[in-house]
């Protein structure tokens, strides 16, 4: 089966590196559930909510249904670590213990049990509930739209990456944030003649380099094609687009635009962090969540030097300018067997709701909904700052023409560390093109099934 939107077709885990594809070891592959089954709890919708805080807005959304729903959604609290969350729920499916709705992280995690019939077609639900589709951005709501059934309804933030800026540094250097590649590559040289570090880059978590890629292929190639090469396509990596995004990555770094030991500068550390809060850095590439990073270790510079700006052009490039990369969301699904359909469709809706929402944000994510921005910018609670930077991501990801998800996501489990090898390596000059390429090749071969 084929993902309706090719540019999101192979797309996996979000949150956690190590996401099993859900597959169906209750359920023989190829066969159907048979609809509702009356060996489930009477009376009771089960949800299996991941471990971790942000589950507390799952919790009031059942908590506000329960006040007036006669058949009850029961909150089962499941692991905190992606591998055994998803663990959990593809073991139960199928069985009389699996969970009514849980939780994924996109179209290749629900594809096996897809594909063994555990997982209720959401179409019908849609059908008399449009606005379960229409108050989702499309971008996000189509991931786990498969064969034109859409299997899943996005529930929690979006976090796209873009380049977060010192507007002090640059200011300083007599620079606007660049909006095209050549002029990043001009702006490098000004920036270290000023004995700062043009791109803050925490080479050695790896991840961090990968966002160059992502970029880089998406403008010289597009999402589109830059989606076939990680589902299996080898001639999308060698092709003239993939060496082009290559050279612009390999001028990049030898010019020192990360520094001369990026390799040993990290992320997970605050090394980067330091780096663009203190004034040593103008530019760092990164995800929604490094504001937050930020805020908590630098708040006076979040207040008064924290810029933010959209991934540059690149002339000559295939890739629309808007085309982004990050994490989509997480996704509510359904399993084929529920007893309570007419529940579970009615509970849905609270994940559109505006109480559903504003705790969401609360939390500091960014539901993926329409309305979002709108509850943004009428919460009190939210300071202007923080609003602005939050208007800036909705407007990203709603404008977006694609939406691919981080490569390490995307590619099989068994390849994610061969990906991020070879990311690392051709960056510093340790593998040439050539390698890079027959490596790629190589670790997402395994994609094409």
């Amino acid at each position: 089966m084929k993902n309706k939107n090719k540019t999101f077709s192979r797309i996996g885990a979000v949150a956690t590196a190590a996401a099993l594809a859900l597959g169906t070891a209750g359920c023989a592959s190829g066969t159907s559930a048979s609809g509702p089954s009356d060996d489930r709890p009477e009376n009771e919708v089960h949800i299996l909510v991941y471990g971790d805080a942000a589950a507390s807005a799952e919790k009031a959304a059942a908590d506000r249904f329960n006040a007036t729903s006669d058949v009850k959604i029961v909150v089962d609290n499941g692991p905190a670590a992606g591998s055994d969350y998803t663990t959990a729920v593809r073991t139960s499916l199928g069985t009389a213990n699996a969970p009514d709705i849980f939780m994924s992280w996109g179209s290749a995690d629900i594809q096996q049990a897809v594909d063994g019939g555990a997982l209720l077609s959401l179409n019908d639900f849609i059908d008399d509930d449009p606005a379960l589709r229409d108050s989702f951005i499309p971008t996000v709501f189509d991931e786990e739209v498969i064969d034109d059934e859409a299997y899943g309804i996005p529930m929690r933030g979006v976090a796209p990456t873009f380049l977060f800026t010192n507007e002090k540094v640059l200011a300083d250097a007599g620079l606007e944030p660049a909006t095209s590649w050549d002029e990043l590559l001009d702006q490098v040289d000004k920036l270290k003649a000023d004995g700062v570090t043009p791109v803050a880059l925490g080479g050695a978590d790896k991840w961090p380099t990968q966002m160059w890629y992502q970029y880089a292929f998406a403008r010289q190639l597009g999402n589109d094609d830059v989606a076939k090469g990680l589902a299996g396509d080898g001639d999308v990596w060698s092709s003239d687009g993939s060496e082009r995004a290559l050279e612009d990555i390999s001028t990049l770094a030898g010019n020192d635009a990360f520094g001369t030991a990026f390799d040993s500068v990290g992320y997970s550390n605050n090394g980067t962090t330091a780096l663009l809060s203190q004034g040593k850095a103008a530019y760092e590439l990164m995800g929604t969540w490094n504001y937050a990073t930020l805020k908590a270790a630098a708040p006076d510079f979040v207040e008064n030097d924290l810029g933010w700006t959209a991934f540059p052009s690149i002339s000559g490039g295939e890739g629309e300018d808007g085309e982004i990369a990050g994490n989509l969301s997480n996704y509510y699904n359904v399993t084929a067997d529920t007893r309570y359909p007419d529940t579970v469709r009615d509970f849905l809706k609270e994940l559109y709701s505006d109480d559903f929402q504003k705790d969401q944000i609360a939390l500091g994510n960014l539901p993926p909904t329409t309305s979002a921005n709108d509850l943004v910018q009428a919460d009190t609670t939210i300071d202007d700052k923080n609003k602005e930077y939050l208007s800036f991501v909705f407007d990203l990801v709603e404008n977006a023409p694609t939406f691919q998800l981080s490569w390490d996501q995307t590619v099989p489990v068994e390849s994610k560390e061969r990906l991020t090898d070879a990311i690392a390596d051709y960056a510093n000059g340790s593998i040439d093109s050539e390698q890079w390429i027959s490596d790629m090749q190589s670790l997402t071969a395994a994609s094409d099934r």
